[in-house]
């Protein structure tokens, strides 16, 4: 599993599949251990890259008034 090379949408793919053996009564312990803790490292790249997104969003929000401020005449 590589995580930082995987798009977003991998990783959701990845991670609903984990939830589905985890909903399954013939895991083990074992199994269901190892799942949730490569789930649980999905999860925090989904989330990085989710923060990275909303930070490049508001980056080109603040850029488009910026841009739209300098346009107006005074």
């Amino acid at each position: 599993m590589t995580t930082d090379k995987q798009s977003f949408e991998t990783m959701m793919h990845e991670l609903e599949e984990i939830v589905k053996q985890l909903d399954n009564d013939t895991v083990s312990l074992e199994e269901s251990l190892a799942l949730y803790q490569k789930g649980m490292t999905l999860s925090k790249a989904c989330e990085t890259t989710l923060k990275e997104a909303e930070q490049k969003v508001s980056k080109l929000i603040e850029e488009e008034a910026d841009d739209s401020n300098e346009s107006k005449p005074e």
